[in-house]
């Protein structure tokens, strides 16, 4: 198999792939197209209906060039592409108070990268991933520039910070997108604790078998076990939607929490101390591996700038982000973990460092985290 579990799949991908290759070569003059996600590693999501395949992970590109494209260019070119597929190219993130439909929210994801830079990429877990995928068009050895790479431990809470957004988005939402979630919660949690423990690997038959030799809870190991079974062979499908959610939920949650008591030495199990620790430490921290010094922690304010560039775009205007060297990701992430876990108050004096909006602590979240993470920052 090439793209997922299947060949009947791969041959529904493959006939995909060359309508975006060709929509892609017509407009630009790239060194190689790379697939990238669950399709460039062998564990795409799919399932039939009506003996039809349809993909369900979106369409993750790289567009290696010689110079640099601008990203409004890949986004209208996204959105060509999953019109020619016969899909939505909406992003459910920026649209979260609509109802999830599958074809509605799949999309064709565009990213450019730079033929010279590729040596230079930071040490995440997107350019360790992308060192393993697949080149579908062009020069096959192009991602041999990439160094071997060790992923920064920030990935491992930013993953989970995603997740947090993902379960707000889900709740209260169609019963497709909470099974898809609840999913995704487990097979992403398991890629934070290997991110965290250094025993990564990007393929999800890979990471999940590495997860077994952790040192977790039993019924983690098996509901992960449960999850990416789902992903890979069910299309998200599972018994009792609600449930599995709310576990999702519960683990995301014991995760997180490990993680960062661990990784900043908080020996209390109370969100409102936790998060406040978070506020304190975190920034000094987060972006040391990206900035390659720990003494140029205040080089974090350059994404408070670009946040509220990007605030601008969507017409809010959010000041109070230039007013802190803290990055606003991470004010938002703490206040997403907050929400989550029912400290309302508590979110609420975070959320207010950004925004002096009086809509639902909920939507407000949820609208900051949209700005950010479309930034493609995290």
């Amino acid at each position: 198999m090439l793209y997922t579990v299947s060949k009947i799949a791969d041959k529904k991908i493959q006939e995909d792939i060359e309508i975006i290759k060709k929509i892609i070569l017509g407009k630009l003059n790239p060194r190689a197209i790379v697939l990238f996600g669950g399709f460039g590693h062998g564990g795409g999501s799919f399932k039939i209906l009506n003996k039809k395949i349809i993909p369900l992970n979106d369409y993750d590109i790289y567009i290696i060039m010689n110079n640099k494209i601008n990203d409004p260019i890949l986004e209208e070119l996204g959105k060509e592409c999953s019109k020619a597929l016969g899909r939505g190219g909406m992003e459910i993130v920026e649209k979260f108070q609509d109802t999830y439909d599958e074809d509605k929210f799949f999309h064709v994801d565009l990213h450019s990268l730079e033929y010279k830079k590729l040596e230079k990429l930071y040490p995440t877990q997107r350019s360790f991933d992308l060192k393993t995928s697949l080149v579908i068009w062009g020069d096959k050895n192009v991602l041999d520039k990439i160094p071997q790479i060790k992923i920064s431990k920030s990935d491992a809470i930013r993953l989970l910070f995603n997740k947090l957004n993902h379960f707000a988005i889900a709740e209260g939402n169609s019963n497709i997108i909470k099974s898809i979630y609840a999913v995704k919660g487990l097979t992403d949690l398991c890629s934070s604790l290997l991110i965290f423990y250094d025993k990564y690997d990007s393929k999800y038959q890979e990471r999940e078998k590495n997860f077994q030799e952790l040192n977790v809870p039993d019924r983690l190991k098996k509901l992960v076990s449960e999850a990416t079974k789902s992903k890979l062979f069910y299309g998200y499908s599972i018994k009792n939607v609600e449930r599995f959610f709310l576990e999702s939920k519960k683990w995301v949650e014991w995760t997180l929490k490990k993680i960062l008591r661990e990784y900043l030495k908080i020996d209390s199990e109370d969100w409102k101390v936790i998060c406040r620790k978070m506020y304190q430490k975190l920034p000094y921290i987060y972006f040391n591996d990206y900035l390659k010094s720990k003494y140029l922690f205040l080089g974090q304010y350059y994404l408070n700038i670009m946040f509220f560039v990007s605030g601008l775009r969507k017409r809010k205007f959010l000041i109070k982000s230039l007013m802190r060297w803290r990055d606003a990701g991470l004010i938002i992430g703490t206040a997403m973990i907050l929400y989550s876990f029912e400290e309302e108050n508590e979110a609420e004096r975070y959320i207010k460092k950004i925004t002096n909006s009086r809509k639902s602590l909920k939507k407000r979240i949820l609208e900051l985290y949209s700005i950010y993470y479309l930034q493609k920052l995290i």
